[in-house]
């Protein structure tokens, strides 16, 4: 033998390398797109600042023509031609968002009256009181302004007994748990829950279990992590039975290929499901709550998600806080935080879960935002870097292609939250002039949001239509239905200013603006995340809280536009929209059992 020198061949980029590439260049150049849009908006904000207008002439916000032009209008075409860029490219880094510039909060400027984004607000709208029953009135402003959050603040807590599976209770029936259940549960925790909220990697998990198990369920945060996991495990297995769909890994599908009950199935019967395990988790974290590692940060994640299926916001959203202040922790060490090796971006998988949920929460909960935006610009998108000892073998390629399809999934609504929130902040304004919200300004923030559609990887790509495809698992039915229900949510909220003008300053409506309504209102239905198979799996249907909030003061709009005395206005009221209202008073109602604030938003809307 001879001491030659091995020379190994550099590794050949995959379809799934390229595929990611191809999203996250895309995803990098609307984001660009968005953050020049928000540039020159503010840029003219500063010049109109200095002018004074009067109401028979109003400002029209000007969109120099490089804005509608390149790298948008051709964002399709670059980003297939690049499949040589590195998956690793850095994002152009977002404005950073303050608390000053939510309009909730601003100042008013040149008359221009901040909207709320809450749709609980639409209540007090003046021109949708006018069309409320004089009962629904008087109770409204019997409340707290904030009842929602008084309700959820003062409701029982969570209870902390642990009826243990085997009977009586044992300090030590964790460790009699056969390993078919801890394995049993993690898998449908895995094929559910964290390819929707990606905190942590499978891969890993195997080094958190054993750790877990040679402990013996001690007070660690390995133990924590498994117990939590096993909490949503529990709701995990419900969706499956729910949606009809069998359990992940099963070696023998026999002659039924839907749900069978597994011989532990008593374990998930409680109720809620997977308390049991979750408090376990609560009692031993309780000597761990002040470490600030990613481990911490990722049981804050699953605490939060945990709270948020069962209904719980308040609860969801003193844990989502918490994962905010553990990760700010971490990237205040930002320094010693590598994002190209793979627990940095598992950093960044936590940050944008985190982020991500944050916002959507506090839209409609008046409660302190963390700062956790302001760290946008210093934590790239993840890459999905593999766990490097892993041991895991892929099989044909098909794991591959399923991980790159949830990944994809991740990276797409990481991007429309940007696009979301940059409708927030700058078309949620009310004047008196007719050429506001500006024309060229909500045809760009359309213009944006049909771009992002459009150049979505083939493999996530959607039509309007209710496609009736055989979907593998509930994870496909959610992420599918999370995608087509975002595009919807958008295109509805670019129209709530135009249909708040058209109500309250009819005689400045534009025709472009009863199209807007239209529009919006015809967005505002049939979202694939509230009906079908996802209303039905109700274990796993992400957001619950989120979407009844939504639907409280969409059934007020369409109460209002059906009663407004404007002919043309009435005319703009899709078809169907009757049985849609009945379809989401039936959710409201179905949610409102496990939840005060959303009880107390069913008693409202019986009344109309």
């Amino acid at each position: 033998m001879t001491d030659a020198e091995c020379v190994y061949p550099e590794p050949r980029t995959t379809k799934k390398d390229q595929s990611m590439a191809v999203a996250i260049n895309a995803i990098r150049r609307l984001e660009a797109k968005v953050e020049d849009l928000t540039t020159a908006l503010n840029s003219s904000r500063v010049l109109s600042s200095q002018t004074t207008f009067d109401h028979a002439s109003s400002p029209q916000l000007t969109l120099t023509p490089q804005m509608h032009s390149t790298p948008l209008h051709h964002l399709s075409s670059i980003a297939l031609h690049e499949h040589e860029r590195a998956a690793s490219t850095a994002f152009s880094p977002p404005a950073r968002e303050t608390l000053s510039e939510v309009p909730n909060q601003a100042p008013e400027v040149l008359g221009q009256t901040p909207l709320s984004f809450s749709q609980h607000g639409v209540a007090r709208w003046p021109a949708v009181r006018k069309f409320l029953p004089a009962e629904f009135v008087l109770a409204r402003d019997g409340l707290p302004k904030d009842f929602v959050v008084e309700l959820e603040s003062h409701r029982e807590r969570l209870p902390i007994t642990i009826n243990s599976p085997f009977g009586g209770y044992s300090e030590h029936w964790l460790t009699e748990l056969p390993l078919s259940v801890i394995k049993g549960l993690s898998d449908a925790y895995f094929a559910v829950f964290n390819r929707i909220m990606p905190v942590l990697d499978k891969h890993h998990f195997s080094s958190t279990l054993g750790v877990a198990l040679e402990t013996e369920f001690g007070y660690d945060i390995e133990t924590c992590l498994l117990l939590s996991v096993l909490a949503l495990g529990c709701l995990a297995v419900k969706a499956h039975e729910e949606g009809n769909f069998p359990l992940p890994n099963r070696s023998d599908l026999r002659h039924t290929p839907g749900f069978e009950r597994p011989e532990w199935y008593d374990v998930v019967t409680e109720d809620p499901p997977g308390l049991m395990f979750f408090n376990e988790a609560r009692k031993r974290f309780g000597f761990l709550m002040c470490q600030n590692d990613l481990q911490t940060c990722q049981f804050y994640m699953l605490s939060t998600h945990y709270y948020a299926q069962i209904l719980r916001p308040i609860d969801s959203w003193t844990m989502v806080n918490r994962a905010a202040s553990c990760c700010m922790s971490l990237l205040k060490r930002k320094d010693f935080i590598d994002f190209d090796v793979w627990e940095g971006d598992m950093v960044s998988r936590v940050f944008w879960s985190t982020l991500m949920y944050e916002t959507i929460l506090i839209q409609e909960l008046n409660l302190p935002l963390s700062v956790l935006q302001e760290y946008e610009a210093d934590v790239p998108i993840p890459k999905f870097t593999p766990y490097p000892r892993s041991t895991a073998t892929k099989m044909g390629g098909v794991l591959d292609e399923d991980e790159a399809y949830f990944n994809f999934h991740f990276l797409a609504q990481v991007a429309h939250r940007i696009i979301l929130t940059r409708i927030r902040h700058n078309l949620y304004f009310f004047s008196d002039r007719e050429s506001f919200p500006p024309p060229g300004l909500v045809a760009e923030m359309h213009h944006q949001l049909e771009q992002w559609r459009t150049n979505l990887p083939p493999a996530i790509q959607f039509s309007d239509g209710d496609t009736q495809c055989a979907w593998p698992s509930p994870a496909h039915v959610i992420a599918e239905a999370m995608l087509k229900s975002r595009y919807f949510v958008a295109k509805f909220h670019i129209g709530r200013p135009i249909l708040y003008k058209t109500l309250h300053a009819p005689a400045l409506a534009t025709e472009n603006d009863y199209h807007g309504v239209q529009d919006c209102l015809k967005s505002g239905m049939y979202w694939p995340a509230t009906m079908g198979l996802c209303s039905q799996m109700t274990s796993a249907q992400p957001l619950k809280f989120g979407w009844c909030t939504q639907f409280f003061g969409q059934v007020l709009f369409f109460h209002t536009v059906a009663r407004s005395p404007d002919r043309k206005l009435r005319e703009m009221l899709p078809m169907g929209w009757q049985e849609w209202v009945q379809t989401m008073l039936g959710l409201i109602e179905r949610c409102g059992q496990y939840s005060p604030a959303i009880a107390k938003d069913a008693e409202l809307l019986r009344i109309l």
